[in-house]
């Protein structure tokens, strides 16, 4: 009995054991007791007719029992350990605001800003990078456009490019998913380098509405790995609290980032980050079981700021004129992947099947068949480079990255929101059978890797606005 409960817990969660132990002690406990105890709560006669049974009759009736009463715990969700991810929704850029590779690199041009041997630099960045033609920017930085305007990055215009996204994927996200924002009893929003006062997350509870005890939560700095804290941040809350729904928003501003000087370090981001944004629904209240497309399996968390080059490789920054952006350096590619592995060092035990973990411990430079842990992998799409390295890396087929191409393609480098629009993209175009375990994997600045894991739980084919 303890062996079945055992096995059902590793694999459905610890609230599922616990409520098959109890239901089957209980269970053993009604064959052992004493006859006539029970019989006041039971009835004596049924009892009698009970205790005739044969010693292995009624063996099978307290097996019987305890299964019913897994079964039961299995449909009606009676765990409050379990995380659901009930729905999600990316930002769609309107049409003003897409612009192609040309249109930008002419626009950088006449604005004059930029030395000619740097123009030369972003043009093959941008010619090499990935993205495609319908990357969108903000208003304030599409200005340029006009040569003898000024940028729009003022604290207003930033604010409004936020405000423009977080308010549409938190409003359709709530819409699609038929939740009130009374209903949202925790909201956790990230930005890595814009935290304006109120918060983002306070800017949600006003313009929704919400009540006054919901619980708001506002990361900044934790860079393009930050949507896959939101979701272990989530998993620990709901363990703790019950009947609870979270809110989880990701975006990062494009406006206030926008480096407008020639430390090439610096360019890099011009050239990849593009306006963005995704929500996402996470509960453990049971009536959102049933309907919920995926179970949180595991979440994995890497930080690599002990060691000083990781900690360095990339930030915000200013250059010699004190024009702020956002730095790269050369490093950050060697860096990712130390960050991974020690990701994967902890993460692979978890997924890998047994015969891989006993190749690696047997068989001197095996690589894992990751294939056999994971049936979609939701690459952060930092780069054309990055994707073409964790490829090569983790032995990945052309076929298991492209939804990771191809979002870097549509949308460019989103940051934390970029998985949730590979997410997208596969639901969209292959979709996801039940049972599928979906792998979700970050990095950001500090130097953090992340990772979630997730399991189907029904075939999804969902058309997404933001791929039609």
């Amino acid at each position: 009995m303890a062996g079945l409960a055992t096995e059902l817990g590793a694999r459905f969660g610890p609230g599922l054991r616990r409520a098959g132990l109890l239901l089957g002690a209980a269970a053993l406990a009604l064959v052992a007791a004493d006859q006539k105890n029970v019989g006041r709560l039971l009835g004596q006669q049924h009892l009698s007719a009970l205790w005739e049974l044969p010693a292995h009759q009624l063996a099978a009736l307290a097996v019987t029992m305890t299964a019913l009463g897994l079964y039961l715990a299995s449909v009606l969700g009676w765990t409050r350990d379990n995380v659901y991810l009930v729905d999600f929704y990316c930002f769609s850029p309107p049409e003003r605001l897409k612009v192609s590779r040309t249109m930008l690199v002419q626009a950088m041009r006449a604005k004059g800003v930029f030395s000619e041997q740097n123009m030369e630099f972003m043009e093959k960045i941008i010619d090499r990078s990935g993205l495609g033609d319908e990357t969108g920017l903000s208003d304030g930085i599409l200005a340029m456009r006009d040569p003898d305007a000024k940028l729009g990055t003022s604290l207003k215009a930033v604010t409004e490019e936020t405000q423009m996204v977080i308010f549409d994927v938190a409003g359709n996200l709530l819409k699609q998913a038929n939740v009130r924002p009374d209903e949202v009893d925790i909201v956790i929003v990230s930005c890595s380098c814009f935290a304006p006062t109120p918060s983002m997350a306070a800017m949600l509870v006003n313009h929704f509405k919400m009540r006054r005890d919901v619980l708001t939560y506002n990361l900044s700095g934790m860079g393009c790995s930050s949507s896959l804290i939101c979701v272990d941040m989530a998993k620990h809350l709901l363990k703790a609290l019950p009947n609870k729904t979270v809110l989880v928003v990701n975006h990062e501003n494009i406006t206030q980032n926008w480096y407008v000087g020639n430390d090439r370090s610096m360019l890099v981001c011009n050239c990849l980050f593009r306006i963005g944004g995704a929500a996402a629904l996470l509960s453990n209240r049971p009536r959102d079981r049933a309907r919920a497309k995926y179970e949180l399996v595991h979440s994995v968390r890497t930080h690599l700021g002990c060691e000083d080059d990781a900690f360095g490789c990339m930030g915000n920054g200013e250059d010699e004129e004190g024009v702020r952006g956002v730095f790269l350096r050369r490093n950050v590619i060697a860096v990712a992947g130390r960050a991974l592995k020690a990701n994967l060092t902890r993460l692979g035990p978890l997924m890998l099947p047994i015969t891989e973990l006993i190749k690696c411990a047997t068989v001197k430079g095996h690589s894992p068949d990751f294939s056999r842990a994971f049936e979609h992998f939701l690459l952060h799409t930092g780069g054309r480079g990055v994707i073409d390295e964790l490829e090569e890396k983790l032995h990945l087929t052309s076929k298991q990255v492209q939804p990771s191409k191809d979002t870097l393609y549509r949308f460019g480098n989103t940051s934390a929101a970029s998985t949730w629009y590979i997410l997208a993209n596969v639901e969209h175009t292959s979709g996801v059978r039940r049972g599928d375990r979906l792998w979700q994997l970050g990095f950001g600045g500090g130097f953090k890797a992340n990772s979630a894991v997730w399991r189907a739980r029904r075939n999804i084919h969902t058309e997404h606005a933001c791929w039609l």
